[in-house]
């Protein structure tokens, strides 16, 4: 459950009651087996009052996976025990299937309605967004119009954008309020609002014009204009701005909350930093999903035929680069027949090729994501990547090429190995730098194509270096 403060709980709870198992002493650690029986006990005997005091104390988060664990009549029975407030926590906490079980398919229209009016306006969007457009129009008609207005405000902006992340549950005041004015305003809102950081200045036509925070504005004098106290560093967002864009201005700035206007400068909202912990967590799992060839939206439930069309594509995609490096290979089919150690050694040069590109793309993919990597240091990245694989390429080589030499006492061969890391890992470097580079300025996630058109790049590249320096070199030593 999403509490606004940290809540003191004992270390156990006990219960009088006429119930065997409510005599003793229960651990609020959904870890210990005592407490999973207890839970289970109480549901499986209906024990209403009991069951009710022992949730109480119970965090949302506990009581959804305790709930997504059970038969659905029993999980029920247990969610609908829940205050409406309450089961608007649990159902954030739900796994997305067993949410959109519940909300499509369990619970009717005033059901979801009640819960929604408990819920701040950004999870009540999100809520309704999981619905059917029918379903929305039932649960909106049986909410008050100014909460209606709200969310389906939410509701018109893009997904993945500010607007859609924003709540509209905020305080603001005018900057020609007194501050015994504000004060009374920031009263009558707070029944309404949590989580209360700042608040916000506007003029008569509601643009934004600063912050105060609750300290400064309860310090002030009474009769202080609010223009005369607000500060202006806490940077507005525009409510269409990328909510990448959005995490990495908090992460940049090390803002707690900081306010959503539109075009004109109107505010709109504001976004908090836990919002923004929720964004950076999905964008990194869809990150490393992606560059592993996987939807960002598969789940380990996700229906076996969806699943396996979403990957199959992505391996075919590798099949076909797979084909062009073994055309590379049957070029120098007869190099590798006269010195069959070749084959041998060629996975080594793509394989360290591969590693090494991933190092750099990883870097690389990260750095973007996180807005670091700049049009103005695109440069000095590149460089820093090469100059890093030349340096690794000559250890890395002269290590395989002394090992070569002293089990198999070829020079020859020594050196092709040699020169072919060294110059594979320097092509690593750069083309994982730039394809990433390339990918954003053409407007496609870096994340998704990344790994795999470096890797062909480097499997290619590696045969034909390390083959190609075998044919020359072989070829002017005579060796056979």
């Amino acid at each position: 459950m999403e509490r606004d403060e940290q809540i003191e709980t004992p270390d156990v709870l006990e219960f009088d009651g006429d119930h065997e198992d409510l005599s003793e002493t229960v651990s609020l650690n959904r870890q210990e087996k005592l407490w999973t029986e207890l839970l289970e006990s109480l549901v499986r005997e209906r024990k209403d009052t009991e069951l009710t005091s022992f949730i109480k104390e119970v965090y949302s988060s506990d009581i959804a996976d305790f709930i997504e664990k059970m038969e659905q009549e029993d999980g029920l029975y247990l969610f609908r025990h829940l205050p409406p407030d309450e089961q608007g926590d649990v159902l954030y906490e739900f796994e997305d299937h067993v949410r959109d079980r519940y909300l499509r398919d369990i619970l009717n229209s005033s059901e979801v309605a009640a819960i929604i009016l408990e819920q701040p306006s950004d999870r009540a969007a999100d809520i309704l967004a999981e619905l059917d457009l029918e379903s929305v129009s039932r649960v909106l008609a049986r909410i008050p119009y100014e909460d209606r207005v709200k969310v389906t405000e939410l509701l018109s902006y893009p997904e993945n954008t500010a607007g859609a992340l924003m709540t509209k549950d905020f305080v603001a005041v005018q900057q020609n309020d007194t501050v015994k004015k504000a004060i009374s305003t920031l009263r009558r809102a707070s029944e309404r609002t949590d989580d209360i950081q700042f608040i916000y200045v506007v003029d008569e036509e509601g643009a934004y014009k600063g912050h105060i925070s609750l300290k400064q504005l309860i310090l002030s004098r009474p009769q202080s204009r609010v223009k005369r106290i607000m500060k202006e560093e806490l940077l507005p967002i525009r409510a269409y701005t990328d909510r990448e864009d959005v995490a990495n201005f908090f992460t940049r700035y090390d803002f707690i909350a900081a306010p959503v206007i539109d075009d004109r400068g109107v505010l709109l909202g504001r976004i908090t930093a836990d919002d923004i912990l929720e964004v950076l967590q999905e964008e990194a799992s869809e990150d490393i999903l992606r560059m592993g060839g996987v939807s960002g939206e598969e789940r380990l439930t996700t229906p076996l035929l969806r699943t396996s069309l979403q990957r199959v594509v992505w391996l075919a995609v590798n099949l076909g680069t797979a084909f062009l490096s073994a055309s590379v290979i049957q070029v120098f089919e007869k190099t590798i027949e006269k010195v069959v150690l070749l084959a041998a050694l060629m996975p080594i040069v793509a394989a360290l090729g591969g590693s090494a590109a991933n190092q750099t793309v990883a870097l690389v993919v990260r750095n973007i994501a996180l807005g670091e990597l700049t049009d103005a240091n695109t440069r000095s990245t590149v460089t820093r990547e090469i100059t890093i694989g030349l340096i690794n390429g000559i250890i890395i080589g002269l290590i395989a090429g002394i090992i070569i030499f002293l089990v198999t006492g070829n020079q020859a061969i020594a050196l092709v190995i040699l020169l072919a890391l060294l110059f594979n890992l320097l092509v690593a470097s750069f083309v994982g730098t730039m394809v990433p580079v390339f990918l954003r300025k053409v407007k496609v996630d870096p994340a998704i194509a990344s790994s795999m058109m470096v890797a062909t790049c480097t499997d290619v590249m590696g045969f034909s270096l390390f083959l190609g320096l075998a044919s020359v070199l072989l070829h002017i030593t005579g060796t056979t």
